[in-house]
This record gives C-alpha cells, sequence and structure tokens, in this order.
C-alpha cells in the first residue's frame, strides 16, 4: 500500500492491519523456534555421532598398530629363518584375522560417516528453507577431512 493510500484508511481498519500483522509475526516466531529446537536435537545427535566415530577412529588406529606390530614381528621371524611353520601359520592367521577386522571396522566407520553426512546436509536443507545462515563449525571442518582422507590402508 502507498501512504496515500494509507491515509485514507479509517484507524478501524489501520488497527486490524496492525493486529493481522502481529498474528502473522508471532506465528512466525513461533515457526522459528521450532525450527530451532530441531536444529539443536540435530546438532546433538551430530556431536553424539561424531563422538562415537571418534571413538571408532581410536579402536581403528589401535588395531592399525596392532596389526603393524604383527607384520613386523612375522617380518623378522621370516628374516631370521628361526620360526616354525607353526608359528609362522598362526601369526598369518593373526594378521590375517587383524585384516579381516579392520576392512569390517573401516566398512562399519564410512556408513558412520554417510549417516552424519546426510544427517549434516539435512540440518543445513532446514537451514536454507528456512532462510537461517549456516554456521561452519569445527566439526565441519572435520567431516570434511575425515571425508577426504581416502583409504585408511595407507
Amino acid at each position: 500500500m502507498t501512504g496515500k493510500e494509507l491515509r485514507r484508511l479509517k484507524r478501524r481498519e489501520l488497527l486490524k492491519m496492525l493486529l493481522v500483522q502481529c498474528e502473522e509475526t508471532e506465528r512466525l516466531q513461533e515457526e522459528v523456534n521450532e525450527i530451532k529446537r530441531e536444529f539443536d536435537v540435530m546438532s546433538e545427535s551430530y556431536e553424539r555421532l561424531k563422538r562415537k566415530l571418534d571413538v571408532k577412529d581410536e579402536r581403528l588406529n589401535q588395531k592399525d598398530a596392532q596389526i603393524a606390530e604383527l607384520k613386523a614381528e612375522l617380518e623378522k621371524f621370516e628374516e631370521a629363518g628361526e620360526a616354525g611353520k607353526e608359528n609362522v601359520a598362526s601369526m598369518a592367521e593373526a594378521a590375517f584375522w587383524l585384516d579381516e577386522m579392520f576392512a569390517e571396522a573401516e566398512s562399519v566407520a564410512e556408513k558412520y560417516l554417510e549417516k552424519v553426512r546426510k544427517l549434516r546436509d539435512g540440518v543445513r536443507r532446514n537451514q536454507l528453507e528456512s532462510g537461517a545462515p549456516i554456521p561452519v563449525t569445527e566439526s565441519d571442518e572435520i567431516g570434511r577431512e575425515v571425508s577426504g582422507a581416502g583409504d585408511l590402508d595407507g
């Protein structure tokens, strides 16, 4: 409405317009509050999943160290030629078993990362739809580093 049209309106009409605008503002504020609550819930879930991933990463690192130790020990036995066939076979079986465990753990970690990415994308999509600013958090940077790391086999 132009200023001229507003001047022609009666006081009662102006108050009705103001009341409608206030009701719309309240409705939008409630909607924003609901979106914020949903975002907070998703953020908490994202952080909880991130902590779980950190624990799994630590376990993977421990498994990597164990595999490296076993492989080094196996190489020592092979070089020295002192190990019997049973020891070499059991060490090879242990290394094979650990390699399989590592592959399974890597698969689980990849699935977990995919869930985290989907959750993050959903939160961002909600933010884009609501017009809310999208903050870049430290966990986003960590997520990019983890997802860009490629194979964990080295």
